[in-house]
C-alpha cells in the first residue's frame, strides 16, 4: 500500500467529535508521526466550509421572496383562508363505473331481456314487477306492438324499416333484435342510446332525455338514474365510444374509409392501432403501423363480435 503523509487513521468511537477542546489526545498516520487533534481539526475544517456553503447556497431565499413572505404575514387571515380553498380542487371527471349502482336488469326467468326492459321503458317497473304469468304478458305485449307497428307504417318507411321483418320477429321468434327495438321507439316517440362494448347506437326522436340501455355479459341492463346523471353518460358515450350509422348495417365497405377514419374509430373501440414486432435474444420490440386493411379487420371483426 502506499504511504501518504496526509492519511490519518483514527480510533474513534462514532460519537466522538472533531472540535479543539479534543487536541489533548494524540493519534498517528500512516508514518507513525504523532498529530495533535488540533492540527487534526484544522485540516478537516478546511474544507468543511465549502460544504456549508454549498448547503446554505441552496437554501438562500432570495429578497424578494422573504418581502413577499413578510407581507403574507401581515395580511389578513381572510386571504389564507381563500388561498386553503384554492388548493383543494374538486374532480368532477365523470367515470362510468358509477352508472353500476343504477342498472336495471329483468328477473332470471324472462329470458328476452330486450324485450322486457322495452316494456319497462314503456309502461315502468312495477307494472312490469306485478306481473304474475310472463308468457301470457308476453304474447299480448307483442301483439300490442304489432297493432301500433300497422298504425305508423308511414314513420316506418321514412326511416327505412321493415314492418314485415318487425312482425316476424315478434310473431316467430324467441328473441327481439334491436331493429325491433329501433321501429318501437320511432313509432313510440322514445329516444334510446344502445351501448355495446365501445360502440352505440342512438335512436334520437327528439326528446330531451333518452332511454340507455347496454349489453353486459350477454344481457341488457336499462339505467334508471337522475337525467343529469344520464346525461353525463351520454355525453361520456360520445366522446369515447363509436357511433354506429346503422344497427343491421354498422360499418360501411373499406372503400368508404380514409386510414385516418379507422384509426379514429380503433381508438374508440381500443383497439391497437400499431403491430408489436419482438426484438431477438429478449431485445426491445419495435411498433409498426397497422395497414389500412389490417385496422378494418380488427374493426370488423370487434363490430360483429
Amino acid at each position: 500500500m502506499t504511504q501518504h503523509d496526509d492519511v490519518i487513521i483514527p480510533c474513534l468511537y462514532n460519537s466522538f467529535s472533531f472540535t479543539p477542546e479534543n487536541n489533548a489526545i494524540v493519534y498517528y498516520d500512516m508514518n507513525t508521526r504523532p498529530v495533535t487533534m488540533s492540527s487534526l481539526y484544522d485540516r478537516v475544517t478546511e474544507t468543511e466550509p465549502v460544504a456549508v456553503a454549498v448547503a446554505v447556497s441552496s437554501c438562500v431565499v432570495p429578497a424578494e421572496a422573504s418581502e413577499s413572505s413578510d407581507a403574507s404575514d401581515t395580511s389578513d387571515t381572510s386571504d389564507a383562508s381563500d388561498a386553503s380553498d384554492a388548493k383543494e380542487v374538486v374532480d368532477t371527471t365523470f367515470h362510468p363505473d358509477v352508472m353500476a349502482r343504477y342498472s336495471y336488469t329483468v328477473r332470471s326467468d324472462a329470458t328476452d331481456s330486450l324485450l322486457w326492459l322495452t316494456y319497462v321503458m314503456l309502461y315502468g317497473t312495477e307494472k312490469y314487477e306485478t306481473i304474475e304469468n310472463l308468457y301470457t304478458e308476453s304474447n299480448r305485449f307483442k301483439f300490442e306492438l304489432i297493432e301500433t307497428l300497422r298504425t305508423c307504417k308511414p314513420v316506418l318507411k321514412a326511416n327505412k324499416i321493415r314492418i314485415s321483418e318487425i312482425e316476424e320477429t315478434l310473431v316467430h321468434k324467441p328473441f327481439i333484435h334491436l331493429e325491433t327495438l329501433r321501429a318501437i321507439a320511432v313509432c313510440k316517440g322514445v329516444s334510446v342510446c344502445i351501448v355495446q362494448d365501445r360502440k352505440y347506437f342512438h335512436c334520437d326522436n327528439g326528446n330531451s332525455g333518452a332511454f340507455i340501455l347496454e349489453k353486459i355479459k350477454g344481457k341488457y341492463v336499462l339505467y334508471l338514474a337522475p337525467m343529469e346523471l344520464l346525461e353525463k353518460y351520454l355525453n361520456f358515450i360520445r366522446q369515447n365510444y363509436w357511433l354506429m350509422e346503422s344497427i343491421s348495417a354498422p360499418i360501411r365497405p373499406i372503400s368508404a374509409y380514409k386510414l385516418n377514419d379507422l384509426v379514429n374509430i380503433s381508438t374508440r373501440l381500443g383497439l391497437p392501432i400499431v403491430n408489436i414486432i419482438p426484438g431477438k435474444f429478449g431485445s426491445m420490440g419495435t411498433e409498426k403501423r397497422k395497414t389500412k386493411s389490417e385496422l378494418y379487420e380488427a374493426i370488423k371483426l370487434k363490430v360483429y363480435l
